[in-house]
């Protein structure tokens, strides 16, 4: 049995100590996207879908097989969206269609972020 010292204050075992997420924290260098800056991965496509193609309207199982997310986030998305009034929603049977809605006041705004966005991938 041996004893274990500590890494502190030593530079040559100080590197190996550290986790990945330490270092990737540390490093300053390390650039995300302005859409992962922005907003939420699921958020991204959902965004992407409506306000894409914001003539259209989507239904629920629609999105969630395009955006390829678990339906739960997608829902909780749509119902955020909708709520925000960034979306309008409208029963067509027993569907509901999603589709971006033209009087919001960023309208414009998130149809040109979702164009510029598209172009920088």
């Amino acid at each position: 049995m041996g004893t274990k010292l500590p890494a502190m204050g030593n530079p040559a075992t100080a590197k190996l100590s550290r986790s990945p997420r330490h270092t990737a924290a540390a490093d300053t260098s390390a650039r995300i996207s302005l859409a992962d800056a922005l907003f939420t991965a699921t958020r991204q496509r959902v965004l992407a879908q409506l306000f894409g193609e914001p003539d259209r309207s989507f239904y629920t199982s629609e999105l969630i097989a395009r955006i390829g997310a678990g339906s739960g986030a997608v829902q909780r998305e749509l119902k955020r969206l909708a709520e925000s009034g960034l979306v309008t929603v409208k029963r067509i049977g027993n569907r509901k269609h999603y589709q971006a809605n033209p009087d919001s006041p960023v309208f414009e705004e998130l149809c040109s972020i979702t164009r510029k966005i598209h172009v920088l991938q």
